[in-house]
């Protein structure tokens, strides 16, 4: 399970336009990124109004855009208003992003992005297309191993779990928080607020914890409300379904704390404490 993180739908809701919301959601990617996050899930709160509704599906295809490496992105996101701003995002540099290479640069064992353009064609960004027998999709990328490539190039699909290393985050939507936290009860489930203890009187008991699930569900309120105060009908099931609630910010020297500036900090925290035991290595490792 690794490390999965929580934001709401109203992640965007202090941000003036589109152009704003872009920025956001690429800084909310390379604190996700960085800190090695597998799972990116945007819980439905109820509390957007009409003309914000379409957040939610703004944040989910932006950060999948963001997890889909270059040479792929203009087959599987045609342009389209929401990605008017997408040239401000920053690239995530993560082993799922690599350079263009020339199909002689491949060797067994290497991984690939890859999606079909027609049949019995696929586009890995290797400056053409390359043959394969399986049918694969043309809008989702799949994730391919190089098996052999001679005589000649063979591929097989594979799974995200079956790479040892970090290779980016998924994202979803959910419309139950509730019911993922209930769903998540072999995970240790951390809920970040300023109105809980500090995160290092809970912190030797967090890792004794995490050291036994081996993985982390962290849930993040939003620019202005809380997750009890977004979830307000749903204040003891969410207390009922979640181990520890913990301030990572102490003592801030703001009235607020903007929730990329929240993400950073709380994933540096489980990073140092315990990113050893849930995520997978990353670079340099």
């Amino acid at each position: 399970m690794g490390l999965q993180v929580a934001i709401p739908d109203t992640s965007l809701v202090d941000c003036s336009d589109l152009r704003q919301k872009t920025v956001k959601v690429g800084l909310l990617a390379r604190a996700m990124a960085v800190f090695r996050v597998e799972r990116v899930i945007v819980y439905e709160t109820g509390k957007l109004r009409s003309k914000a509704k379409r957040d939610s599906d703004l944040l989910v295809r932006l950060f999948e855009f963001m997890d889909t490496p270059q040479y792929l992105r203009k087959r599987v996101f045609p342009m389209t208003p929401s990605l008017k701003f997408a040239g401000l995002l920053p690239p995530l540099r993560t082993r799922s992003h690599p350079l263009d290479l020339e199909i002689s640069e491949l060797s067994a064992g290497m991984i690939r992005w890859g999606v079909q353009v027609r049949f019995g064609k696929l586009d890995i960004g290797v400056g053409h297309l390359v043959d394969h027998s399986e049918t694969l999709s043309e809008r989702t990328p799949t994730l391919l191993r190089v098996v052999e490539t001679d005589p000649k190039l063979r591929l097989e699909a594979i799974n995200r779990s079956e790479i040892g290393r970090y290779w980016g985050f998924e994202a979803e939507r959910i419309t139950s928080l509730v019911n993922q936290l209930s769903k998540s009860s072999n995970a240790t489930r951390i809920i970040f607020s300023r109105k809980a203890p500090p995160y290092d009187r809970l912190e030797d008991e967090i890792i004794s914890t995490v050291s036994n699930t081996m993985s982390i569900l962290g849930i993040f309120g939003g620019p202005r409300q809380g997750v009890l105060e977004l979830l307000s009908d749903e204040k003891e099931a969410i207390k009922a379904n979640s181990d520890f609630w913990v301030n990572t910010i102490v003592g801030q020297g703001t009235q607020t704390v903007r929730l990329e500036e929240a993400v950073l900090a709380s994933l540096a925290l489980i990073n140092k404490s315990v990113g050893n035991i849930v995520a997978k290595p990353g670079f340099y490792e």
